[in-house]
């Protein structure tokens, strides 16, 4: 299991620790801060602001442009999601004009949309998920089969193949998206820079009691709770809050068994749900 996996797996616990980690370095800061040892050694008037700016700058641009990336891949998955929904259910209105010559094709689209929405869309794709991989290898067998056939139309079974194409081009798109970054230590980066922050504040204000925890116990709390937040976005989720519920409910809530028999009948379902995984 790589580190990847135990993140998603125990997200919420990889937040919380997270969270907790600006404040446990800060309160170390304190302490030091607070020695005798240490006020008998520094002496704060030796500090000026600029030397705290010079730390703090830093930090903040770095966070800034980290945000905005994750900000932006959020946006992109999503986008890429919102086609990959609209792709099946278009391929779905096919075998629903096709028929009979399609069902096969149709009974291969609804267990591929069930498994890729439980196993990639709400929990993040941190590699091929096998069930996945078996679905779409029988979307391919069925629309090969209804090729063989040539029972279908030539522009539906045309269609049918477009369309298997499109999927497997977005769900590689998907993996993309998520997986890559051109700068995989920015976190750490981050970290670094907002702990040397933390040392600064501390110089500042070295053996001053209220002073120093005033600014340490504030700055802390920011740097947690932006970090927290930095983390809960990192991995990208899909939710009604980015993508409109109705453009996915369909693929969704598709229910377990075809439910038509001439013609395609299709559960609107509840709304989409947030996935309990996911950033």
């Amino acid at each position: 299991m790589t580190w990847t996996q135990l993140v998603v797996d125990e997200f919420w616990l990889f937040v919380s620790l997270v969270f907790l980690g600006p404040l446990l370095t800060g309160g170390i800061a304190y302490y030091v801060a607070m020695r005798p040892s240490m006020i008998a050694w520094l002496d704060p008037k030796l500090f000026s602001p600029t030397y705290l700016g010079a730390l703090t700058l830093p930090f903040s641009l770095f966070l800034a442009f980290m945000i905005g990336d994750i900000w932006n891949r959020e946006t992109h998955y999503a986008q890429t999601v919102l086609e990959e929904a609209q792709s099946i259910d278009a391929m779905l209105d096919l075998t629903g004009v096709c028929g009979q010559p399609c069902q096969g094709v149709d009974d291969a689209l609804r267990t591929y949309a069930r498994n890729l929405s439980a196993n990639e869309w709400n929990q993040g794709w941190v590699e091929p998920a096998p069930v996945v991989v078996a679905a779409m290898d029988s979307v391919v067998v069925a629309i090969a089969q209804a090729e063989a056939q040539g029972a279908a139309a030539p522009h539906i079974r045309s269609a049918l193949m477009a369309g298997k194409a499109e999927l497997r081009r977005l769900r590689t798109d998907r993996y993309f998206i998520l997986h890559a970054d051109l700068a995989p230590h920015r976190g750490f980066v981050v970290v670094l820079l907002g702990i040397l922050s933390q040392i600064g504040l501390a110089a500042l204000h070295i053996g001053r009691r209220q002073q120093l925890i005033v600014s340490l116990l504030t700055f802390s709390l920011a740097f947690s709770v932006t970090l927290a937040y930095t983390a809960t976005l990192a991995w990208p989720t899909v939710d009604e809050s980015i993508i409109p519920a109705e453009e996915l409910q369909r693929i969704l809530s598709l229910p377990e068994a075809p439910l038509r028999d001439t013609e395609p009948v299709r559960d609107l379902g509840p709304a989409v749900q947030k996935p309990t995984a996911m950033p």
